[in-house]
């Protein structure tokens, strides 16, 4: 979970008010966290939340704003934010060039001008920009955060790709100008984010109207433009990655942040190909919760006009009482109520915890395994008696991944409406390419390795309609120098005799696998292959960055045991 450190003079300073430290955990249950650590003599301050669907209380400014029912600490309406714009008729352009398609492609920032941002605001800004560039930009993969002093800046700017070797400027922390193919190889930061660019032929590039570099995103800032102080009160923040909507949600947390601390804010327009997008974008989706819902989910007569203020308490933008229900708007710095059913949790929470009246049980009951769990059991023990290790992965992931990664068709694949990212698009349809990404991450631990999992997988089927089934598979693999299809097969057969069948193998020819070294699991009494079995191609295995041969598997339980676990969706 995010573990927040800050001082309890910035929070009090945020909030203004003062607050006692022995009281803190009941005050930091409207932002679902409690105090980890502090310490009376320098008041520093850890808060660990216990939620870690809202990036926006992973700053100090967000759960100063929360505590304060959503509102800015300096009495500032929100609609305020870009006065400065009107003043000035100030509008600066990034204009971003082509190039980047495909590269790095989304960018965005707005220009805060206030006080001098002083040594708790630089702490705060510094740790806001590394805790959403690292878990919610995904170790900068999918959002990376630049900051600058505006001083440095001459609008118009361009973001482009350009060659690796044709741009050279100095980086922050280096006194001696790179090439940003040398800054990949010499600099810490080239270092650790490597990977996010070294396969490109064009590196993203940043620069100001003049030509002068502002950033390599996503990884390190020029450092006669890049390198924030605390006396700097004009600032320029952009991000960059590959989803706008992520991009969008941590500009947007980055100017309530700034805004709270006294800033306002001008934005920047974007403009790609004729079309144009600004920055910060500070309106808020609009949701309708049935009349209906929060009666339903509490289990209470709730008042339309109580629960109307309770939201706003908690710092919704807007909340409208209408007859089929409530129309709300969501905070523009909250990307976390995608349900009505949010919007009812909200009211409970800004109700207080305290506010639910407590009740016995009214039955009792006795629990026991699902019959549908017991095979999956046998297998995990009969893998484990193997020397298998069990792995856990996720249920979502990438079409790439999912499909493409094993040279396989995606037409079975089971898509996400409105993913959060391109990284969780799809459903996973095989278990196989996160058994292979382990074995990728494992390379430095001693031979033999054996890793095996089982879990739930969902495919498209056709027919009359569509439809989606679930499928529970079991699927494993073993690496090592000598590792063969007989050697696996002979492990996998005695599991499969264990559960009471007799395998066989017949004829398959499919990717990943060796052609003539892979077959189809047949079983007695199954007219139809309930598995697959191979040794990996080596150029598949080159592609995955596996070094030692490799030998998969994959049953499907649910065709072993219908009765248990047919389904369909």
């Amino acid at each position: 979970m995010p573990t927040l450190e800050t001082t309890l003079r910035d929070l009090e300073h945020l909030t203004g008010r003062t607050l006692p430290v022995d009281n803190l955990d009941l005050l930091l249950d409207w932002v679902k966290g409690e105090v980890k650590g502090f310490d009376p003599k320098t008041g520093a301050l850890k808060i660990e939340l216990n939620d870690t669907n809202r990036p926006d209380l992973w700053t100090v400014e967000g759960i100063a704003r929360q505590l304060k029912g959503g509102k800015s600490p300096s009495g500032r309406a929100w609609e305020n934010i870009l006065a400065r714009e009107k003043e000035s008729g100030f509008s600066p352009e990034i204009r971003v060039n082509p190039t980047v398609s495909g590269i790095r492609p989304v960018i965005g920032g707005f220009i805060a001008r206030g006080p001098a941002l002083g040594d708790d605001g630089l702490a705060q800004l510094i740790q806001t920009q590394e805790r959403l560039s690292e878990i919610y930009g995904r170790k900068r993969a999918d959002v990376a955060i630049g900051i600058y002093p505006l001083k440095t800046l001459r609008f118009p700017l361009l973001y482009e790709a350009v060659s690796p070797d044709s741009v050279s400027f100095v980086p922050l922390g280096f006194d001696a100008s790179l090439s940003l193919r040398d800054i990949l190889e010499h600099h810490p930061k080239g270092k650790t984010y490597k990977s996010l660019l070294s396969s490109r032929e064009a590196y993203p590039l940043l620069r100001n109207e003049d030509g002068t570099v502002l950033s390599f995103p996503p990884i390190i800032n020029a450092r006669h433009t890049g390198e924030v102080t605390a006396p700097d009160s004009e600032l320029f923040v952009e991000a960059t990655g590959f989803d706008q909507g992520r991009v969008t949600l941590v500009l947007n947390i980055l100017a309530a942040n700034l805004f709270d601390r006294g800033f306002t804010l001008t934005p920047v327009t974007v403009r790609e190909n004729g079309k144009s997008i600004r920055y910060p974008q500070l309106r808020g989706p609009d949701i309708l919760v049935p009349a209906d819902l929060p009666v339903r989910v509490t289990g209470e007569d709730i008042d339309p006009e109580i629960f109307r203020q309770k939201l706003l308490d908690y710092g919704y933008d807007a909340v409208e009482v209408q007859p089929d229900g409530y129309l709300v708007r969501a905070p523009f710095y909250r990307d976390d109520i995608l349900h009505p059913v949010d919007c009812v949790e909200d009211f409970l929470i800004s109700r207080g915890y305290d506010s639910f009246a407590p009740t016995l049980p009214s039955s009792f009951t006795v629990g026991k395994e699902d019959p549908a769990r017991a095979p999956e059991e046998t297998v995990r023990r009969l893998m484990t008696g193997l020397g298998f290790q069990e792995i856990l992965s996720n249920i979502l992931t990438s079409i790439e991944k999912n499909t493409t990664d094993l040279g396989r068709p995606s037409d079975t694949t089971v898509e996400i409406d409105n993913p959060v990212s391109r990284q969780y698009g799809v459903v996973r349809s095989t278990l196989l390419p996160f058994l292979l990404s382990s074995e990728t991450q494992s390379s430095r631990f001693p031979y033999p390795h054996r890793l095996f999992e089982v879990g739930e997988v969902l495919e498209k089927t056709t027919g009359g309609s569509s439809v989606v089934r679930e499928k529970m598979l079991f699927s494993g693999l073993l690496s090592h120098p000598q590792a063969s299809l007989s050697e696996l097969a002979g492990m996998v057969f005695e599991v499969l005799r264990h559960m009471g069948f007799e395998p066989a193998l017949s004829a398959l020819e499919t990717a990943p696998y060796i052609s003539g070294r892979s077959g189809a699991l047949q079983l007695s009494g199954h007219s139809q292959p309930v598995g697959e079995i191979g040794e990996v191609h080596p150029e598949w295995l080159e592609r995955w960055g596996i070094r030692m041969p490799t030998v998969l598997f994959e049953i499907e339980l649910s065709k072993i045991y219908p009765g248990l676990y047919e389904k369909k969706k």
